[in-house]
Order: structure tokens, then C-alpha cells, then sequence
């Protein structure tokens, strides 16, 4: 199907072109921009089949359990706190953090699709955006002409739609202590200014026309009021935070927001996402679940998952630690294997500072080592990247480039709710670093609309064909 599509746009270069057009200007009305610059969006599809979709609802639940056992570890061991690697800013937010069942209502967990099934990267489970812009992407592009013309209308979007999204986030308020009325009000919370502002305002749109009361508010603008608990913004009480500002933006200007951190602290109101979710957004975190010194904390089974799901990861220490059942010595063991490893900075995220061995002269790699031994950073194991053919129109002819492509997997309240596909020249893929954004769709589906029980967003079977 994918290949049909790719010929269809060679045959009529004057159609992909006007497709092309079409679908980035529907986009744009959207409102969508990163630092200031259209998104770009491509027409290459990424298909994942039934069993890639069982596999990765299998995977991403797996991994949403174990991280929510790596946070509950933290905030009740010193060790596992310093594992972790948080700054005591952010310890401190995280310990003050008011409790629920999930720490981790929102998350995105990016990997490589290989032979062997998926390998996951990087966990995004401060505040991860794009789930509603790459809904609407998926669903934007299966509106062509051409991809109608090959069936990809037949097919389902991968990721989760805003009505997901915000049943989710109701779900949470439910079950919470601190719910204190039926239609709760509801502000998603981030600073002006971010880019991500209008997917945001998608949200807020979509629980108005539920006939709730909704805003995206800048915590700055709170006050909270000791007497009733009550957080408040232009005499507005709010009872449900969606929280959008990364932790580290929240710590730096805690001062500021003084009156938004009491309420969360102190107040009748609740939030998604909790900021202890950020204990286990840290690179650390991945030493914890790949080093055989922690296994003891998990399950014979976690440990097998482990495994299979995620590369061997090591902060950047002067230290002995094993490696694929050996002892080594891992500075030194590092500098001399460039093409099996990755550096990456220990909090850091949007690709800045990653550095892949295989793609780095050696002399370089050792200074890169070195900087990011001064960093805190961390060292993986290189996970090839999968390359993912994309149509270039040049002139009068639709040429295929070839593009390096991963893809993010959405956890809803720790169930798989969908991918996103971002694709780039640059093996580091990111759209902060130049990449795009392509649809991905699924032969089978899920049921995206709510009411989600037990945090389960309900699946229907697959009863289409294969992909080709």
C-alpha cells in the first residue's frame, strides 16, 4: 500500500505537488509552529501492522509499569533518589508533590523499530506534546486524493485524538482524593510563549464544547487562597491542572510561581501530570532498569522485558560496571568502542548535545567523552537507525530520499495510545534539529473516543489486509 501510494506520486509530480501544498497549508491554519517555524510534515507514511501494534501495547505497558515502580523507589530511598539524578530543586517539588495512583498520566517513549521488535530510546514523561498535532496530521493526510486512491483512507490514525486526551484527563480527576466537584474547572498550565501553545489550545477547545469551564493560564498568573484552598486566576477557581511547563522551567522560577506551587502543595486541586513524574524522565533512570545491580527490585519477568526492550545504558562515571555479563573498566572500555556507543546529556531533551559513536570521528569522540563526562551525561548502546524512504519533489520529478525515521510511542495512563513518526538527514532525528513529521496509521485500530475505564483505551480487531 505504502509503495502504491510512493509510485502514484512519481506518475503525477503536478498532484503530489498540489497534495503536498494541500496538506501543509491545512496544517498551518491549525496554527501549528516549533521555535516560530511551520512544522513540516511529509507525505511518507509509516504503517505499523497488528502485531506491531500488540507488540507495542505489550511494550508500553510493561515499560509504564516499571517506571512507576523506579518513581515510588525514588521518593522512598536516598540511593535511588541519587540514581535518578535530579537537581534538590527538583527533589524537593517532586517529594512536596501531592499523591495519586499514577505518577505518570502522560507519556511518550521514543524507539527504534527493529527485526526484533521495538527499542526504547528515551522516556518523555514531563510533559510530552505533538500526540494532537500527529492525530490531526494522520487524519489531514488521509483526506488526499492520493492516498485515498490507494487505501490509505481505510486504514487508522495512529495517535491519540484530543478527545482521548481529555478523557483521560477526567478519568484522573475522578479517582483523585482531592476532587471536590462534578464538572471540575480545568486549566492547562505552561508559560507564554512556548510553542507548543496552540495544540494546547485544542485541548482547552475541546473540553469548552464538553461544557466545561477550560483556560490555558501561565502559572505566574495564579493566587491561592489559605482560607478555602482554592486555586484561582481572574476570580476563576480551578480545580484540575493540566500541567504543560516542563519541572526544570517550574523549579527555575519557583519564586514566581509561589502561589501555583502552595496550591498544588496545599491546595483542593489536582494535577496531570503529577510533578514526580519527572523523577523518571532522567537518563539515569535507564542504568536503573538495564544494570544487573537493580534487578533485585523487579520481577524475574520485568527483568526479562528489560532485556529485550531497552539498550544497555551507564551514567558517565570513573567506575567499574558490567557490561553483557562482563566486568569493565567503563571509561576507558567507551572511548575505545565509538561505533557501539551513544553519549547523551543526563537531563537534557530535543536531541541537543546526543553524539552517536558510529557517525563520529574518533578524535572527536574522546573530546565529546570527555564533555560529556563533565556534564553528567550518559553513555547507550548504539541502536542502528532505521532509514524510511521519503518523496522529494524537484522540478517535474518525485525523487525518494532517504531519511533516518523514529517513532514515539504515546502511554495514556500507562496503556499504548499511538505513535508518532519523525523523520531527518541527520541520524540524531528530532524536529528540533531540522526533522519532520510523517503520518503513521495502523492496519486494525483502536477505539480513540472515551469513556476510559481502568485506563484502558478499548481496541477493536484488526480486519484489514497486509501491508506490502
Amino acid at each position: 500500500m505504502r509503495e502504491d501510494f510512493l509510485k502514484a506520486l512519481k506518475r503525477n509530480p503536478i498532484r503530489a505537488r498540489e497534495s503536498d501544498a494541500a496538506l501543509t497549508a491545512s496544517l498551518r491554519e491549525l496554527g501549528f509552529r516549533m521555535d516560530g517555524k511551520s512544522l513540516r510534515a511529509l507525505q511518507a507514511p509509516y504503517l505499523l501492522s497488528a502485531n506491531d501494534v500488540r507488540e507495542l501495547t505489550r511494550s508500553v505497558r510493561t515499560i509504564s509499569n516499571l517506571l512507576e515502580q523506579v518513581v515510588q523507589l525514588a521518593l522512598s530511598s536516598v540511593t535511588f533518589m541519587e540514581q535518578v539524578g535530579v537537581s534538590p530543586n527538583l527533589e524537593e517539588l517532586a517529594l512536596s508533590d501531592t499523591p495519586s495512583r499514577l505518577a505518570i498520566e502522560y507519556a511518550r517513549y521514543d524507539f527504534i523499530p527493529t527485526p526484533g521488535g521495538p527499542r526504547f530510546l528515551e522516556f518523555n514523561v514531563d510533559s510530552p506534546a505533538g500526540s494532537t498535532f500527529s492525530n490531526i496530521l494522520d487524519t489531514e493526510y488521509q483526506k488526499l486524493e492520493a492516498a485515498k486512491d490507494v487505501g490509505m483512507a481505510s486504514l487508522f490514525p495512529s495517535a491519540p485524538d484530543v478527545e482521548l486526551y481529555c478523557d483521560a484527563m477526567l478519568a484522573a480527576y475522578k479517582e483523585h482524593a482531592r476532587a471536590t466537584v462534578e464538572q471540575p474547572n480545568i486549566a492547562v498550565v505552561d508559560f507564554d510563549g512556548t510553542p507548543t501553545l496552540p495544540e494546547q489550545q485544542l485541548v482547552v477547545d475541546c473540553l469548552v464544547k464538553r461544557g466545561l469551564t477550560a483556560k490555558v493560564v501561565d502559572p505566574r498568573e495564579f493566587e491561592f487562597n489559605t482560607e478555602d484552598k482554592g486555586l484561582y486566576h481572574k476570580d476563576v477557581r480551578y480545580h484540575l491542572i493540566c500541567r504543560r511547563a516542563l519541572v526544570p522551567e517550574l523549579a527555575r522560577r519557583r519564586v514566581l510561581i509561589a502561589p501555583f506551587l502552595r496550591a498544588l502543595r496545599y491546595g483542593d486541586v489536582v494535577t496531570v501530570n503529577p510533578l514526580r513524574s519527572r523523577l523518571a524522565g532522567n537518563k539515569g533512570v535507564l542504568e536503573i532498569l538495564t544494570s544487573a545491580a537493580f534487578d533485585r527490585f523487579f520481577t524475574p519477568a520485568e527483568n526479562q522485558e528489560k532485556t529485550r526492550l531497552l539498550p544497555w545504558t551507564r551514567k558517565l562515571v570513573e567506575r567499574k560496571t558490567d557490561y553483557l555479563g562482563r566486568e569493565v573498566d567503563l571509561l576507558p572500555f567507551v572511548a575505545s568502542r565509538p561505533d557501539k556507543f551513544v553519549l547523551k546529556p543526563g537531563g537534557g531533551y530535543g536531541g541537543e548535545d546526543v553524539i552517536l559513536g558510529p557517525h563520529c570521528a574518533k578524535d572527536d569522540w574522546l573530546k565529546r567523552l570527555d564533555e560529556a563526562v563533565n556534564q553528567q551525561g550518559v553513555v547507550q548502546e548504539y541502536v542502528p537507525v532505521r532509514e524510511h524512504s521519503v518523496p522529494i519533489i524537484e522540478g517535474t520529478e518525485v525523487l525518494d530520499s532517504k531519511k533516518y525515521l523514529t517513532l514515539g510511542a504515546f502511554a495514556i495512563r500507562g496503556e499504548y495510545g499511538g505513535c508518532i513518526g519523525r523523520v531527518s538527514a541527520d541520524p540524531v532525528v528530532n524536529v528540533k534539529r531540522g526533522g519532520g513529521i510523517v503520518p503513521v496509521l495502523e492496519l486494525g485500530g483502536r477505539s480513540k473516543t472515551g469513556p476510559i475505564e481502568a485506563a484502558r483505551p478499548r481496541r477493536r480487531r484488526n480486519t484489514s489486509g497486509r501491508i506490502h
